[in-house]
This record gives structure tokens, C-alpha cells and sequence, in this order.
């Protein structure tokens, strides 16, 4: 089992707060987020913050989303303990280290190997033995067949190659949309040989690029 971490503070209070005021209440979802202390997943300037509910920077010129936002779209996933699940765009690893403490485990991918590096180094330090990680944009997975995929970067149409590796009754969750616009967080859910679209919630995210950073 994952190590469990318990965080406390006004901080965290708030955020438990603002997702209850979203509707979110499960109980295993809610355990996961305070077994991931946020102060641990961004940078030291920014430590303050930790819990609010605003975007901080990352290296690589990358952005973290506000944990409220990330929670959102661990919840729209339907996570159980049985399921693998892949992460497209690893960033500061903490979502990474809330789909570990829900799911069996979890691959996460992201194109900057800095970001990989170290979002590797803090879940170690958390005791998550059942994540991998790869430096790759995702359009390539050679992990098998996952019962849900998540990734926080938009594409303008229903992305394909990530359907492609989803088991039967898999559920992708991605916001879809142009870049430089609001996109719609949505839930792609497989039932047998065709995809059923649900409509979740709006907001603007990076554009998935494909390929790997070179220097970064």
C-alpha cells in the first residue's frame, strides 16, 4: 500500500472546503489528496500558496494546475483499486501521487525530463512503489491496456491514440478544444466498440505537443 502522509493546516482546510463546495465527497478520493501534501509538489518561492486555488510555476516554463482543478479530474476518472491508469503530462507529480493512492498503478509520461526527474525523486519520498514514469508525449504507450487515462493538456479533437489503449469499459478524461481558447474537460467513456462523450466542466489548458524536449 502506498505510504500515507496526513497533512493539516488552514491551507489544506480551505481546499477540503472549496472541493466540498463542488460536490466532492468520497471519501477514498479525499484520503488520497491529504496522503499528497501540495507543499511537497511546488517550488520553494511559492510555499505559501501551497493550497490555494491558482495555477504556480513549474521549470521547463510549465504551469501547475490549482489542486482544486486537479482533484476535479481525478474524480471525473472514477479511479478503483484495481485499475491501471496512464498520465499524460506528469508536471510536479502530484497528481501523479493521488491516481497512486487510488489505483493499482499508474504510469505517468511527460516530454520534459527535468519535470520526470524530479516528480520521480518526491514520490519515492512518499513510498509510491507502483508508479513508473517515461519521458514521452504519450502517443507511443507501451504499458498495455489501461482502464482510465487522464491528461491536463487540450487537444482539439477526441485524441485517438489514447482511446486506442483503453480497455473495454476504459474511461478517458481530457480536455478538448483549440488552443488559446476555453476548453471543455471531457469524459470519453468506452463501451465496447463505441465512445460515450460527457461534457464536464471548462477551462483553459496547455496544448498537447507531441514528441520530447530535447534539451530540457
Amino acid at each position: 500500500m502506498p505510504k500515507v502522509e496526513p497533512v493539516s493546516g488552514e491551507g489544506f482546510v480551505g481546499l477540503m472546503l472549496r472541493l466540498r463546495g463542488l460536490g466532492i465527497t468520497d471519501p477514498a478520493l479525499l484520503k488520497a489528496v491529504e496522503s499528497a501534501p501540495h507543499e511537497r509538489f511546488i517550488p520553494g518561492e511559492q510555499f505559501a500558496g501551497a493550497w490555494s486555488a491558482t495555477s504556480m510555476p513549474l521549470a521547463c516554463g510549465q504551469m501547475m494546475m490549482p489542486p482544486d482543478l486537479t482533484v476535479r479530474m481525478v474524480e471525473a476518472l472514477g479511479v478503483q483499486p484495481s485499475h491501471a491508469v496512464l498520465e499524460i503530462g506528469t508536471g510536479s507529480g502530484f497528481q501523479t501521487a493521488i491516481l497512486s493512492s487510488l489505483a493499482q498503478r499508474v504510469h505517468t509520461v511527460d516530454r520534459y525530463k527535468t519535470l520526470v526527474n524530479a516528480a520521480s525523486e518526491r514520490l519515492k519520498a512518499l513510498g509510491r512503489g507502483n508508479v513508473t514514469f517515461d519521458q514521452a508525449d504519450g502517443s507511443s504507450v507501451r504499458q498495455g491496456l489501461y482502464d482510465r487515462i487522464v491528461t491536463d493538456l487540450a487537444f482539439e479533437e477526441q485524441p485517438r491514440f489514447l482511446l486506442e489503449n483503453l480497455t473495454v469499459e476504459g474511461v478517458v478524461v481530457a480536455p478538448l478544444g483549440a488552443a488559446g481558447t476555453e476548453q471543455i474537460v471531457t469524459r470519453l467513456s468506452r463501451i465496447g466498440n463505441r465512445f460515450e462523450r460527457e461534457e464536464l466542466f471548462s477551462g483553459r489548458f496547455p496544448s498537447f505537443e507531441k514528441g520530447v524536449a530535447e534539451v530540457l
